[in-house]
């Protein structure tokens, strides 16, 4: 975190700070094995603006997704995730190698890492995951009327992965 700037020798180390923190101390001392340091800052600037040009807001909404679910683990796999147009489509083996459902029908759950919101699995399809990299289960869940979001809405979707079998209606 960037500390307050006090007097010009704090600034000069906040400037420092900066660049350190947002990695651009990082990318200066790669381009400096390529070029002389005024073509570095230039080019820096160019590679900068081009990454701001080319976000892609599916990986963004991925990104936000697993820090709300609290899954930072999943943080390092989404920034490096690819993956071709094949991988999306369904597997020819389907539903031979798919894994079974680990919910059914009726099942009482709710999304793990939050106390926010439960309901009944009412539904599942098959679907590609991006932020897995992988094909897997989603369900359709109809939340309880005393969940959170039952103000705004019936019901909503998760990943097989973000749920878990809920024990007892939650408290309030």
């Amino acid at each position: 975190m960037l500390k307050p700037v006090c007097h010009k020798t704090d600034k000069y180390r906040g400037y420092q700070q900066a660049l350190d923190d947002f990695g651009i101390a990082e990318l200066l001392a790669k381009l400096s094995n390529y070029c002389e340091q005024q073509e570095q800052e230039s080019l820096a600037a160019l590679l900068i603006s081009q990454l701001t040009h080319s976000i892609d807001a599916e990986l963004i909404a991925n990104y936000l997704s697993a820090i709300a679910l609290n899954r930072q683990d999943l943080l390092p796999r989404l920034i490096t995730q690819k993956f071709s147009p094949s991988f999306v489509d369904l597997p020819e083996d389907f539903p031979n190698t798919a894994k079974t459902p680990r919910f059914l029908y009726g099942d009482k759950l709710r999304w793990i890492g939050c106390d926010t919101d439960w309901g009944t699995a009412i539904g599942r399809f098959y679907s590609f995951a991006p932020h897995l990299c992988c094909w897997t289960w989603c369900y359709l869940i109809w939340l309880s009327k005393d969940s959170p979001s039952a103000a705004w809405t019936y019901a909503d979707i998760a990943w097989e992965e973000d749920l878990e079998p809920l024990e007892a209606e939650p408290m309030l």
